[in-house]
């Protein structure tokens, strides 16, 4: 509650400091004004009166006898004493006098007394003198010599001061009563200030630190209209401001996070000492690629990525660039931020975008011409030449010509399905996709997809699976599109496993009821030489082939690359979807979910 450094406090010792400076100079000057006025004015009276006496003495000392009664009714604290030589008491004006007696014998032995006495001459004493222990009493005293009837006399004038002790004693109760009231009011006044003052500011300071959190539960209360009550209802509107402003900028700062997050560029803000202070998820995946590629610890910024930007705060212009990391893309623009004066940066922003679509989609499409000129520059050679052969009569015999056409006729066909299946691709991606959906006969279905695909799996020595569950035995679906489908993951799963140089080489269909997730699943495995990892997220995407797992053989160029693509967009278009699951040297399985029709 008392603390030094708090306002209360100095204000009320600067207070008392002040009430106390006041108190105690006013005292010393009361004092000073008593002993200079009132004491010597008495002094001056006593000494007045004391040479009216010995003037009286002189004129005439039988009317100063006659009236010494009425000296001392007129001034009770002077005494006259009157003695011949060294004889007994004359005249006295004291009424007991062998009580006095032994009071003026003490008075005589103090040594300007007794040195006056000693001289003979007339003298004006003022001493002190203590009697029986007690404290010094201040007395006067006037020796006058005079003539008495014709013989030498003395007289003794003595003036008790012991009034100004008592005097002095209530001053002294005086100022110590005032000192306790001093107390008493300075305590009151602390606790005033404590009220008025300290409850106030603490309230006020608890207010504040609760704003500084975020709490504008609490508002201050104030009985008063002075100059704190104001302050309070200041802080009572600054924090609806506050609570309005802060809503708002939590508002914002939400929907910037929200934007920064979803957007589909990465960022990422340094400041001039190069720590990074914000980043979004798209920035961290960048970042993750830099420190794997630099091999640097995550508190470390990377070489590329500081040398940028030492570049930029250097010299304060937009950089744009491109970096390849891992077989992924991105192109990096770093943005100067300046400050308040437009003078120096205060931060790098560096902005991401993630290109590895778009090049992959590029080399994608040129993989892909290079394939069509590829797929198509062969059977275009093959027609042009044994049509040349027909007309030119180099097949002499009509089983050779026969041959030569029918070779003609299955490159036709050939180029018809490539062609067809870029139709296909091209109508499926533009959203045209027309199902003529029946209940087909699954059994039937899979067998005849086992008839066509039984001379080359036999040629490659690959063994076929079926298995159908028993509980289903048909599916209401488009029998054309599905068999696309399965001729599609068919023929690339015993394309992937001829070229595996296991002894026993298998694809196996399993067709079965999932009772959890209520779907059909029909399962395309192979034990053949599988997908990447890398390549797994791409594979059915539009023109991409894998081509790390295709060129085990480098003749194997067949495919366009735009089959699995036609294989997503049935399935897709039927309410289902294909996902992949693939161990490089191991196993393959294409995995068909279709919702269970009851």
């Amino acid at each position: 509650m008392f603390k030094l450094n708090s306002l209360v406090t100095r204000t009320w010792v600067v207070t008392m400091l002040a009430i106390g400076f006041c108190f105690f100079t006013s005292t010393q000057v009361y004092g000073m004004i008593y002993k200079k006025n009132i004491e010597e004015n008495y002094i001056k009276d006593f000494e007045s009166s004391m040479d009216a006496i010995a003037t009286m003495s002189e004129e005439d000392p039988n009317f100063l006898i006659e009236n010494l009664d009425k000296i001392r009714v007129f001034n009770s604290y002077l005494f006259l004493i009157i003695q011949q030589q060294d004889e007994p008491i004359v005249y006295s004006s004291i009424i007991d006098l062998d009580k006095q007696l032994k009071s003026i014998e003490k008075v005589k032995a103090t040594s300007q007394v007794s040195a006056a006495l000693s001289s003979g001459e007339d003298a004006l004493i003022k001493d002190e003198v203590s009697f029986d222990g007690e404290s010094k009493i201040p007395f006067i005293m006037k020796i006058h010599h005079f003539d008495l009837n014709n013989q030498a006399s003395q007289l003794y004038i003595y003036g008790d001061l012991s009034f100004l002790n008592k005097t002095h004693s209530r001053m002294a109760m005086w100022s110590v009563a005032s000192l306790i009231l001093y107390i008493v009011i300075g305590i009151l006044l602390f606790y005033y200030f404590q009220r008025r003052l300290g409850h106030p500011l603490t309230q006020l300071r608890d207010i504040a630190y609760d704003y500084a959190k975020n709490d504008f539960s609490k508002q201050t209360q104030s009985n008063y209209k002075d100059e704190l009550a104001q302050l309070a209802l200041a802080m009572n509107k600054m924090g609806k401001s506050l609570e309005v402003t802060g809503a708002a900028t939590r508002q914002e700062k939400e929907l910037l996070e929200n934007i920064v997050t979803s957007i589909s560029t990465g960022v990422l803000y340094y400041n001039q000492d190069k720590t990074l202070l914000m980043s979004n998820p798209l920035g961290d995946e960048y970042l993750q690629h830099l420190y794997r590629s630099d091999q640097v610890m995550k508190t470390v910024i990377p070489e590329v990525l500081e040398y940028k930007i030492d570049s930029v705060i250097k010299f304060p212009e937009k950089v744009s660039y491109e970096n390849n990391i891992d077989d992924y893309y991105y192109n990096i623009t770093l943005i100067p931020l300046f400050d308040e004066n437009l003078e120096s940066v205060r931060g790098v922003l560096v902005s991401i975008q993630n290109i590895t679509k778009e090049k992959r989609l590029d080399i994608m499409r040129n993989d892909f011409i290079n394939n069509i000129s590829h797929e198509l520059r062969t059977p275009l050679v093959m027609i042009q030449g044994y049509s040349e052969a027909i007309l030119d009569d180099v097949a002499e015999t009509q089983e050779e010509k026969k041959e030569m056409a029918k070779i003609i006729g299955e490159e036709s066909i050939r180029m018809n399905r490539m062609v067809n299946e870029m139709l296909d691709s091209s109508r499926m991606e533009a959203g045209f996709i027309n199902l003529i959906k029946l209940d087909v006969q699954l059994d039937d279905f899979f067998n005849k997809l086992f008839t066509r695909f039984a001379t080359m799996s036999e040629k490659n020595n690959i063994e076929m699976k079926l298995t159908i569950d028993a509980n289903l035995d048909s599916y209401y679906m488009d029998e054309d599109k599905m068999n696309q489908v399965f001729v599609n993951l068919i023929n690339n799963a015993i394309r992937h496993t001829s070229l595996s140089d296991k002894e026993h080489k298998k694809v196996e269909i399993w067709v079965h009821l999932d009772r959890i997730m209520d779907e059909v699943l029909i399962e395309v495995k192979d034990n053949g030489t599988g997908i990447s990892e890398e390549d797994v997220p791409y594979v059915f995407d539009r023109f991409y082939k894998a081509d790390k797992s295709r060129t085990v053989m480098k003749g194997n160029k067949t495919g366009t690359g735009i089959g699995l693509s036609i294989v997503k967009n049935i399935i897709e278009a039927h309410g289902g979807f294909v996902e992949v699951k693939s161990v490089v040297h191991e196993h393959t399985a294409f995995i068909v979910h279709l919702p269970y029709i009851d």
